[in-house]
Parts: structure tokens; C-alpha cells; sequence
């Protein structure tokens, strides 16, 4: 098939969009498909072989560190033409994305549309009322120029049907498993990564990802705090990037928790899997959440869980409580600080509870994924020509 997909976060990639949105185009290409992008220009850009990328006039916003592409709408139906699409899937509620449905129903195109923004993640939850209703209003119209929604979990599913009556379907964004593997880890690397992060013989808890309001990060600060009137050893290890770090680096620096607090920066490659690796609990204290690529990362690296049940959160669907780990309430901090001591405190609670995230993970394999995709293409575009007949 000949595939395009429209994004202004990816190669690179910004954010779980940005990174489903890459792994999906790839492995699209490696199963023979011709998959075209079309994307912002960004900063950095890397070599990517059998994918064609058009990338077109973009602001770029360097305090909250991502791109919006606005293109000439006869430019984006000259791509669709010249590369002679047969659907496209459009994964960012942007100009871009308008633009790209447009065009595509001009060239009578099939139109998938991504599901991967909340209200939340693109206006801080303190944001004025009008505005989020705004977004919503541009959701509701967004969302129904499709012919089908996919979205990464049944919690964005329902969450979905507020903005569209075209049909949803669930396919997550998937975790490459060869790759997110604990085996790719030497003791030597796990030794080395231990050493250069001071974390030592510590207890570590792990976040990974955005530095973002949405994130929910100084909640983590308030955890740490509480964790050390109650049991000593514990360092939490901050990995990503974003309009934040400066802020919480001040906030860290203000409490005196510059030992027990690890801001690493953006990792990539082998020292991302030693973070998930040396990592006794991965937790995410997010307001918002589509998936949570992260969390299913750590799972595969056997990582147990601590996720919030909160009404925004779809990461939630990815614990089984008191199994691979627990939830935990944003009221205080009391709950999750007594379930960390609980985990950190019984040997073979945490191994059994790694092994079990290990094992709920698999059904998640990226690759059952892509055969999910190519489904509902051939389907729309045998629809199309026959409906074109």
C-alpha cells in the first residue's frame, strides 16, 4: 500500500504522538509498504531510509520545545498526487492536519485520524474555561472529517465518542519488545549507569518523559519529601526533556533534595534501558494520558508500576492492581507512599510484580499492531474503490 501519515512531531520525534507516529511508519516500510510523511522542518533532523518526508514551513516554539507546520494546501494535494497515496492517517489536530483531510477528500483519499491529545495536553489544566471549550469545539469538528478514529486504548476510545459519531477503533501504539529488552542490559551496564547517575545501591524510582505541565512532576517532589521521613535510601530519577526542567531543577534545589533527586536529561538507547532496568518502580503521577508509551516501556524492561487513578489518566488500564503494581490517589501522598515502602520493602512482591508486567506487556507487541493497521486500510480502501465503481 502506499501509506502517508500526517504529523508535525515526528522524525524527530516529540512526545508519545511523535514516537508511535516513527515507529509506526517504519515498520509500515519494513513490511514492503511505501509510507510518505508529512512533518514539520525541525531541528536535527535524522537520516531516514525508505521513507519520503516532506517537511514544510513551521513555527517553532522553543520554550515548550515543539513545531507546528502550516503548508500551502495546493502543495500538500501536489504530494498526495505525486506520491499517488491510497490513505492517509493524520495524528496531530493541527493546521497540518487540516490541511492533509482536506486534500485528501479533494483526491477522494480515505482519512484515518489519530487520536493522541487531550484538552489537557495541549492548555495546562488551569487554563480559562473558554479556552478549553474551545478545543473542543475544534475537536468535535476536527474529528469528524475522517473516515474511521483509531486510538491507542479503550480509555481514549470513550473518550473520543464525545467529539465524533465516525467509527473508533482501538490499536495501541504498541512497544517494540526486541528492542525494550532487559537482556540488551549487561550487569557491567547496569554497574556503569549506576555509577555516572549516583544512584548506587539506592532504591530508584523512575520517571520518563516529558517535563510538561500535564506530567504532573512537582507531585513527584511532594512523594520524595514524604518517602524521607519514612524510610532513607531512595533516589527518584528524572529522564526527559521540556518547558519545565529549569523549574523543577529550582524546585529540587529549594527542598534540598539534590542527592536524592536525579534530573538526567533526555536519554536515548542503551542508557534509556538502563534507566527502566535499574529502575525498582516506574511512577507516573500524569493528569492527562492517552496510553502512556513510557509506562509500557517500562514494563517490558520488567519494571513494576505505579500509575494515578485519575479521570484523565489512561495509563490506569495498564496495572492490575496489586498484580504488576498499584494506582494511587492524588488527594495526598499518603497512599502511594505507603504502597512504594510496601513494593520496596518485600523482596519477592517486587519480583513477582516485574515478572507480571513483563507478562500483561505482550499483548501489546508493536507488531500485532502494525497487522491491526494494514486491516483496517485494505478495508477502507477496498471500500473506497468500491464505492468508486
Amino acid at each position: 500500500m502506499r501509506i502517508c501519515f500526517s504529523s508535525d512531531q515526528s522524525f524527530p520525534p516529540l512526545g508519545g504522538e511523535g514516537v508511535s507516529t516513527e515507529n509506526f511508519c517504519v515498520r509500515l516500510s519494513q513490511r514492503n509498504h511505501r509510507v510518505t510523511v508529512l512533518t514539520s522542518k525541525a531541528k536535527n533532523i535524522p537520516l531516514v531510509k525508505e521513507i519520503r518526508i516532506y517537511r514544510f514551513f513551521t513555527f517553532h516554539f522553543p520554550i515548550a520545545k515543539n513545531y507546528l507546520a502550516f503548508p500551502a494546501f495546493k502543495k500538500i494535494v501536489s504530494v498526495l498526487k505525486k506520491e499517488k497515496i491510497e490513505i492517509i492517517q493524520i495524528n496531530e489536530s493541527s493546521y497540518l492536519g487540516w490541511q492533509s483531510s482536506k486534500a485528501a477528500r479533494k483526491l477522494n483519499i480515505p482519512v484515518v485520524i489519530g487520536f493522541h491529545s487531550q484538552v489537557g495536553n495541549i492548555f495546562p489544566f488551569y487554563a480559562p474555561f473558554f479556552v478549553k471549550k474551545l478545543i473542543e469545539l475544534w475537536f468535535s469538528c476536527f474529528f469528524r472529517k475522517g473516515d474511521l478514529v483509531i486510538a491507542p486504548s479503550h480509555f481514549a476510545a470513550r473518550l473520543c465518542q464525545k467529539y465524533t459519531d465516525e467509527p473508533i477503533q482501538v490499536v495501541s501504539n504498541g512497544i517494540d519488545l526486541k528492542r525494550f529488552n532487559p537482556g540488551r542490559v549487561s550487569s557491567e551496564d547496569e554497574r556503569r549507569f549506576r555509577e555516572r547517575y549516583l544512584l548506587r545501591d539506592s532504591s530508584v524510582l523512575l520517571y520518563t518523559g516529558r517535563l510538561s505541565y500535564e506530567k504532573n512532576l512537582s507531585y513527584l517532589l511532594r512523594i520524595m519529601q514524604a518517602l524521607s521521613k519514612k524510610k532513607k535510601g531512595i533516589k527518584l530519577l528524572i529522564v526527559g526533556e521540556g518547558i519545565l526542567k529549569k523549574d523543577l531543577e529550582k524546585k529540587v534545589e529549594k527542598t534540598g533534595m539534590t542527592e536524592d533527586v536525579i534530573i538526567a536529561g533526555y536519554l536515548r538507547g542503551k542508557d534509556l534501558l538502563c534507566a527502566y532496568l535499574c529502575a525498582d518502580i516506574f511512577i507516573l503521577s500524569s493528569f492527562c494520558e492517552l496510553q502512556s508509551i513510557a509506562t509500557m516501556e517500562a514494563m517490558a524492561m520488567k519494571t513494576t508500576v505505579l500509575v494515578a487513578r485519575n479521570e484523565g489518566n489512561a495509563a490506569q488500564e495498564l496495572v492490575k492492581e496489586g498484580i504488576n503494581g498499584y494506582t494511587f490517589g492524588l488527594e495526598d501522598t499518603g497512599e502511594v507512599v505507603d504502597k512504594i515502602i510496601r513494593i520496596l520493602s518485600d523482596k519477592e512482591l517486587k519480583r513477582t510484580m516485574k515478572e507480571e508486567s513483563f507478562k500483561a506487556i505482550q499483548e501489546h507487541n508493536i507488531e500485532e499492531s502494525i497487522s491491526k493497521l494494514e486491516k483496517i486500510y485494505e478495508n477502507l480502501i477496498n471500500q473506497r474503490i468500491a464505492g468508486s465503481v
